[in-house]
């Protein structure tokens, strides 16, 4: 890792952090049958970077993908998703989410964007996505 590179699970933690709005969100789950195959992080990998353009973190081992701030279908918003590995015991599944901010227009000063919310329709035909092409 380089220096200055947050640890994966601290990448993890602000992923979460970001998203949330309220102390009760939770990533939307795959919900994968039998667990986290293999070559899974590449087919989420290749369907993220479809659907949501280029990656900031691509993270094997830590099984973290997280993509840039992109426009979103819904202009001039703008959208990330991220998909990670959630341990539960002895069994793993993945969990993604999406986060969407909006460009907001004060009475005075520049245009900023608004604090990132997560977007849980997005969130579920992501998640749709992926357990179509993980699960046998």
């Amino acid at each position: 890792m380089r220096e200055g590179r947050p640890r994966p699970g601290a990448v993890a933690a602000a992923v979460l952090a970001a998203a949330c709005t309220t102390p009760s969100y939770s990533a939307c789950p795959v919900d994968l049958v039998g667990g986290v195959p293999a070559g899974a992080f590449e087919v989420c990998r290749d369907a993220l970077q479809q659907r949501y353009g280029p990656l900031l973190v691509a993270d094997e081992v830590a099984f973290l993908l997280q993509t840039d701030w992109v426009p979103s279908p819904d202009a001039p918003d703008e959208r990330r998703a991220s998909v990670f590995r959630q341990e539960h015991g002895a069994t793993a599944d993945l969990a993604v989410v999406v986060e969407v901010r909006r460009l907001g227009m004060p009475l005075w000063g520049l245009p900023r964007w608004t604090p990132a919310r997560g977007d849980a329709a997005a969130e579920r035909e992501l998640a749709g996505v992926l357990r179509a092409l993980l699960n046998p």
